[in-house]
């Protein structure tokens, strides 16, 4: 069985990561796949982290009601820091007979060379791409030895940076860009700094 694996910290989760779960699961390799919520990333500083609990909320309105797609919060179980060849460790312990495609963006495999361990991850699963906005198609030589496989993707230009900065002017983002049902849950809970009299 084949199963990806989309780690982040979805802060918030947006159509763009909608169409990339679409696309992963339409690659015809994966017969389910995992959204798993970073606690912290450790590659990261984001100053405007909404509260676990937040994220998973919003990536249950995102995603409920599609069978092929299961939320982990194994991450907020583990040891930190969240580095992804632990978590995938885990999983291949857990889990010997599934074959794992780790799942992620053309923007993120142009830098995978950068995390912690790196070139484990190719003993424990073959990657799965979705194509970015403006970013290169080619394959690091760093990477040499990991199995990479690109799926059909169109690519939306949107980012969580960005619709938190909106957020914060006051600014609602389009429903292209965000979710009606998540952009009232931001309301509802002031999340990102949202100001209602903006």
């Amino acid at each position: 069985m084949g199963t990806g694996l989309f780690f982040g910290s979805f802060n918030p989760v947006h159509r763009g990561h909608e169409g990339m779960v679409a696309s992963f699961l339409a690659s015809g390799l994966v017969d389910d796949l995992w959204i798993i919520l970073t606690p912290s990333p450790p590659h990261k500083h984001i100053a405007e982290l909404a509260p676990f609990s937040d994220r998973w909320n919003m990536l249950e309105l995102a995603f409920s009601g599609m069978d092929t797609v299961h939320l982990s919060d194994i991450e907020q179980r583990l040891p930190s820091p969240h580095y992804t060849i632990r978590t995938l460790t885990f999983f291949k312990n857990s889990y010997p007979d599934r074959t794992f495609y780790l799942c992620i963006g053309g923007d993120t495999l142009q830098t995978l060379s950068t995390w912690f361990e790196y070139e484990k991850i190719a003993h424990k699963s073959e990657l799965l791409v979705a194509e970015r906005p403006g970013i290169p198609t080619d394959i690091p030589d760093e990477l040499s030895e990991f199995t990479v496989h690109y799926c059909d993707h169109r690519p939306l230009r949107v980012s969580s940076t960005e619709i938190r900065r909106k957020l914060t002017d006051g600014t609602a983002p389009a429903p292209g860009e965000l979710r009606p049902e998540v952009l009232k849950y931001v309301r509802d809970n002031a999340l990102y700094g949202w100001r209602e009299d903006a």
